[in-house]
């Protein structure tokens, strides 16, 4: 595959900080791609604003990323102008040095390097992660002015980005040209998630329990875990071959230890906590679970089924696209306890040979459409055709 013309540089613009340890969707991905795109020799670098909470240097090479932290003051209204103004008089002057921008979140920061973009003559994608682009973004019908504008600037960028089916229609619906959406989904590591299972760490956590259920995410109540302990009491109270484990920490942590015992399954119930690396968990369970609300695509769904997991996921943006009943997992309406509790129900009476089979599946799908490789392959693609679109130029071979 080509990659564009040497010396020059592929940029990701992230409206986050960077990097955060954990990681959210958007910031874990811009590390893991990066770090696939300098593998396959491209040079990368990062923009995003210098956040209060976030590294304070200006420059820094994070894992051979080249990062720029902008400075603006903290001022509102003005502070955010600013940093946005920073940023074009940043990409005029680096003008040269980029063969392709790729901004991470559709949002202002995304907005200015499409119109910037644009006039410069540098293909520019925008990647929309689908939650902050559909609640109060690009994607949300239901605001004024300032929306419209934005959106009218992302309109200007090369491609944009769909990380799911659901996304790539409302962005038809919302105007976009079809011809310049590109659906590809958040890239994972599928070699991370390889490992046979801990026995040890499993009886550790879990006893003896024949069936444990794994949900990876904070503990805030867009993420359902008040649904998810009602139907699984629902499903198994009195079980004591069950387990249902938690990774992940937040502020419904109290609330969701008093609901257990409330429901009599506090014995059930495993909080392990906040882990940066979720794949001993992974790779110990039997069924991954995904409850919530409303999502863009979970990169936790991706690393259950990249390990193997068969899914009990709710029926949102992205894990329609990979959870499919009889194949890969069980799908439910979102917030449908009684549905969700069935779900859990017939997991559990499939049986180990079924679940392996179907978790299988759901590995194998992940490889195709959602490994890192593939991802990284696609976007190459995309870069190139993308500076096609914008300069007639053919990038070098």
């Amino acid at each position: 595959m080509a990659k564009p013309d040497a010396p020059k540089s592929i940029l990701m613009v992230l409206e986050a900080t960077f990097p955060v340890l954990g990681g959210g969707g958007a910031e874990s991905q811009v590390m893991s791609l990066g770090r696939s795109l300098v593998g396959r020799g491209f040079q990368v670098d990062v923009v995003v604003p210098m956040t209060p909470n976030g590294p304070q240097l200006e420059h820094e090479l994070c894992e051979s990323l080249r990062v720029t932290r902008i400075k603006y003051p903290r001022i509102r209204f003005l502070g955010g102008t600013i940093m946005l103004f920073k940023l074009a008089v940043l990409l005029v002057a680096r003008r040269r040095n980029y063969a392709v921008i790729h901004a991470h979140i559709g949002n202002n920061m995304a907005a200015v390097s499409s119109l910037v973009g644009r006039t410069l003559g540098i293909p520019v994608i925008v990647k929309l992660t689908g939650m902050k682009e559909m609640n109060g973004g690009i994607l949300d019908s239901s605001l004024g002015l300032f929306n419209w504008l934005k959106k009218t600037a992302i309109r200007q960028a090369s491609f944009v980005q769909a990380t799911s089916s659901r996304i790539g229609s409302l962005l038809v619906d919302r105007g976009f040209d079809r011809s310049r959406v590109l659906l590809l989904p958040n890239g994972v590591d599928v070699d991370r998630f390889a490992a046979p299972g801990d026995p040890e760490l499993r009886r550790s956590l879990c006893g003896s329990a024949q069936l444990v259920g794994l949900f990876i995410g904070r503990l805030a109540a867009e993420k359902g875990h008040e649904l998810l302990l009602r139907a699984w009491a629902s499903a198994f109270v009195g079980r004591s071959d069950v387990r249902l484990l938690l990774v992940g920490d937040g502020p419904l942590c109290r609330d969701l230890h008093d609901l257990a015992e409330q429901l009599h399954i506090d014995e059930q119930v495993v909080f392990a906590g906040h882990a940066d690396d979720v794949s001993p968990f992974i790779a110990l369970a039997d069924l991954g679970l995904l409850t919530s609300h409303a999502e863009g695509l979970s990169n936790a769904l991706l690393e259950c089924m990249a390990g193997g997991l068969p899914v009990v996921g709710s029926r949102v943006s992205g894990t329609e696209d990979f959870v499919v009943p009889g194949e890969t997992g069980w799908l439910f309406e979102p917030g449908g306890s009684d549905e969700l509790a069935d779900c859990l129900a017939l997991a559990a009476a499939a049986g180990a040979a079924e679940l392996t089979r179907l978790g299988q599946a759901g590995r194998q799908r992940i490889n195709v459409a959602a490994s890192l490789t593939a991802v990284t392959d696609k976007l190459i693609d995309h870069y190139g055709v993308a500076k096609v679109l914008e300069t007639g130029i053919l990038p070098a071979s």
